[in-house]
């Protein structure tokens, strides 16, 4: 029964316990908290990889992008990049959940953190899912932020395809330095993956443009969907309209 959960696939790195309850049964009823207050919807699901390595990186709108990405992701039981302070200032028992459960790869972001960007790389070049968050840090307006270099250095030394992903809603539904708010709509937009050999082509400034524009893209891709499907009451309108150029947001890009 239990070969039937495909955790040697799944991720061969963390236990048959850590699968079964942390990437299946914790996203199926998480998950449906999401459904039923936020109306959450994931489009893409098929660019999802079911073996080998992906670099995903996504905008941050919200502390709500990391649980739908983990929803979303829970078939290959993924690793997540966050702040190493979430260790001590999130409430309990968040703090035992991301080290014992999730494992997240703790981040130091008053200083560079090779251990971090070593234990990222080593997952990719394992074969496995790496997900970050390249603006560093939740957006305040809804628009996306300047990519910081670190994105850069995952995808030069990791080798692996990236796969963009576009958030949208999470903003309206608990913004920064606010309690979530139980209304909205949230949904997830994956694309198609990047090769790494094509951003490498690139470079370091036009490559980290070029994933920077297919995330905002995907972006307002499914803002538009939302708004369709709530009739125009979500999202709230605001900067996060306008695309990446023109948009007051993308200042410093």
């Amino acid at each position: 029964m239990l070969s039937t959960f495909q955790f040697r696939r799944r991720n061969p790195d963390c236990s048959r316990t850590g699968l079964l309850i942390w990437w299946t049964l914790v996203p199926l009823l998480v998950g449906t908290f999401c459904r039923i207050v936020w109306r959450s919807r994931t489009r893409g699901r098929h660019h999802i990889p079911r073996t080998g390595a992906a670099l995903i990186l996504a905008n941050h709108q919200s502390h709500l992008d990391p649980m739908l990405l983990g929803i979303a992701l829970h078939d290959r039981g993924p690793r997540m990049m966050a702040r190493r302070t979430l260790y001590t200032d999130a409430p309990w028992p968040l703090p035992w959940m991301l080290r014992k459960g999730f494992r997240i790869i703790a981040v130091d972001q008053d200083a560079a953190d090779p251990a971090a960007m070593r234990a990222a790389v080593k997952e990719l070049q394992e074969g496995r899912l790496s997900i970050v968050f390249p603006e560093g840090t939740r957006t305040p307006d809804g628009c996306l932020q300047k990519f910081e270099r670190g994105a850069w250095l995952l995808i030069k030394r990791g080798g692996a395809p990236v796969l963009p992903v576009g958030v949208e809603g999470t903003f309206d539904a608990w913004p920064r330095r606010s309690r979530p708010r139980l209304r909205g709509r949230v949904m997830l937009n994956i694309g198609e993956a990047i090769p790494c050999e094509d951003l490498l082509d690139l470079g370091p400034d036009a490559a980290l443009a070029h994933v920077r524009a297919r995330i905002d893209a995907l972006r307002l891709e499914a803002r538009a969907e939302i708004r369709r499907r709530s009739r125009g009451r979500w999202p709230v309108p605001g900067p996060a309209d306008q695309p990446l150029e023109g948009a007051s947001c993308t200042a410093g890009m």
